[in-house]
């Protein structure tokens, strides 16, 4: 088959298009054929080196790519609930290695979901790795409750712009989108009650009482970050940092206080 690989790390000329081994689905896997597959952040980070868990990634050369959309073509002795021909769309977990950029994946069945009706291959491409992070930030890690107040920083990127629908939908009485100004109409049509432009105000010293303050740019120190929260409140943040991990630690030792996700 085709794919897309990298032997060494640098800018996007070290990505190669070429012949690559079509895998075999194992007992418990379907084999995809991969219609879409979509870019994330941290596949450009892998790609360049500067992927926080670089250390842990599968030995060069390797494909990369975490979410895609197709459809079944074979399926694993074990698979009882996919059959050939089913459309689906996946995030291939990091422990299993990527793989996405190519013509076929094996996909463990487990995180395999058909794909609506309604949706295109290449949205449905577009949702896993983003939607899924916004989903767990809020509902598992800020365990998020109908009538708080939520800040999303980045609000209308990849993850941002599914955590907004997410927080409308999980009840919460205002939701304050953080964007550049000439993205404050989408971040409206998004679910956002409104917006602050990060260009012009400075939002970590005017902004407080949110119950939740969602960051999924992580340019910002986490310390100020928490001034917004109320008593109590919940930071989550998808940028891994050595200050996150401390405050992280410092919450889960000393729980009366700001938490850190």
């Amino acid at each position: 088959m085709k794919a897309v690989s990298f032997a060494r790390t640098g800018g996007s000329e070290v990505l190669e298009y070429g012949d690559w081994p079509r895998p075999e689905p194992k007992a418990h896997q379907v084999l995809i054929e991969v219609r879409a597959a979509s870019v994330n952040p941290r596949d450009w980070l892998m790609r360049s080196g500067r992927y926080v868990f670089q250390r842990f990634l599968p030995k060069l050369p390797f494909v990369l790519g975490s979410d895609v959309a197709g459809v079944v073509v074979a399926r694993g002795a074990a698979v009882r609930d996919l059959v050939e021909g089913d459309e689906v769309f996946a995030m291939i977990p990091s422990r299993d290695g990527f793989g996405g950029y190519a013509e076929f994946a094996a996909v463990r069945a487990a995180v395999v979901a058909r794909k609506p009706p309604g949706l295109s291959f290449a949205e449905a491409a577009a949702i896993p790795l983003a939607g899924q992070t916004a989903l767990q930030s809020l509902r598992d890690d800020a365990r998020m409750r109908p009538g708080q107040r939520v800040m999303i920083v980045g609000a209308v990127g990849g993850v941002g712009s599914f955590a907004v629908q997410i927080a409308r939908n999980l009840g919460a009485a205002e939701v304050v989108g953080v964007c550049r100004q000439d993205n404050a109409a989408l971040a409206g049509e998004l679910g956002c009650h409104r917006t602050i432009d990060y260009k012009t105000e400075p939002y970590l010293d005017q902004e407080s009482g949110f119950d939740v303050v969602f960051d999924t740019i992580g340019k910002e120190p986490e310390k100020k970050s928490r001034r917004m929260l109320k008593k109590r409140g919940i930071y989550v943040t998808t940028v891994p940092s050595p200050a996150a991990f401390l405050s992280l630690g410092r919450s889960l030792l000393w729980p009366f206080g700001q938490k850190t996700r």
